[in-house]
């Protein structure tokens, strides 16, 4: 099967749903094969060539050649490093607890969850998350205290009436000796009220990046500042000569004169100031994530 779950029992008792998603996998590695040839192609293409068409650029144009290249060959190493492909969810009687984390296709690990106690009067509900028409089936584990975690692996979708999904929560209710859950109620689980609840929620900590997407979003923003610089320069041209050249993918250039075509000429120019905006934009939250690492938790 491409997808679906494997079941792993230890002697000692404990149990192992390992979940995979075989096309996701493949779709991560030709991604990222893709993303490690197209650079070598591009610059074995544009030297060997008849014409040899970047034998001619300029140094601004190398510059955003060389980081577009390299943001490739980060997208790569980001896709096979950081993307998961597979997920562990760990049930043990013998300790009480249960555990989930996921691994990427080169086999690196992350845990999702610390752990949460299983045993009490623990029970497992199916949710809707979303719209009715739009949204997904959520499986959510309600321990002894009333704390809610979540069990839905991120590679196999919970479609509730599939042989796939009525045989995992089988073997899942099963092991917790509790009843298989059949309805699909609304909205996620309500978190247990405790004394603590009646201050005032303090602000989640900003969430920290990790050193290859802090890499992957370095040469993001350094990428963007660059097209940033070129598409600056082009418009500084533009006001300087009182002319501006605008291609299209489908048709070839054309040159508008402040002389011959003002409101055409004033279009395009503030839209290459609006451009020049947007792209500052993306560029300086890239650099900034890049260079402080910090994801701003939602408030």
């Amino acid at each position: 099967m491409l997808i679906g779950h494997r079941y792993e029992r230890t002697p000692d008792g404990d149990l192992y749903i390992h979940s995979y998603n075989r096309v996701q996998a493949g779709l991560v590695l030709f991604v990222a094969s893709l993303a490690l040839l197209v650079p070598g192609a591009l610059l074995v293409g544009g030297w060997v060539g008849a014409r040899a068409p970047l034998a001619g650029l300029d140094p601004l144009s190398w510059l955003l050649l060389a980081a577009a290249l390299l943001l490739l060959v980060a997208l790569a190493v980001l896709l096979l490093v950081y993307a998961e492909t597979r997920e562990t969810l760990t049930l043990s009687r013998r300790e009480g607890v249960g555990r989930r984390h996921t691994r990427a296709l080169f086999g690196r690990r992350v845990p999702l969850h610390p752990g949460f106690a299983l045993g009490g009067q623990c029970q497992l509900q199916l949710r809707r998350h979303g719209t009715v028409h739009r949204g997904t089936t959520q499986l959510w584990f309600v321990g002894n205290d009333g704390s809610p975690t979540l069990l839905t692996p991120s590679t196999v979708a919970v479609l509730p009436g599939t042989r796939r999904t009525d045989q995992w929560l089988g073997v899942l209710a099963g092991y917790l000796q509790v009843p298989v859950p059949v309805e699909v109620l609304d909205g996620p689980p309500a978190a247990p009220l405790r004394a603590v609840d009646a201050q005032p929620p303090a602000q989640a900590p900003d969430e920290r990046a990790g050193a290859g997407v802090r890499v992957f979003f370095g040469l993001l923003g350094s990428f963007l500042a660059l097209l940033e610089l070129k598409q600056l320069l082009t418009l500084l041209t533009a006001l300087a000569s009182a002319r501006i050249r605008v291609g299209g993918y489908r048709t070839s250039a054309h040159t508008y004169y402040w002389s011959e075509q003002p409101f055409a000429y004033t279009f395009n120019v503030l839209f290459g100031v609006a451009t020049v905006v947007l792209v500052g934009m993306f560029a300086i939250g890239c650099l900034r994530l890049a260079l402080f690492g910090r994801i701003r938790a939602p408030r």
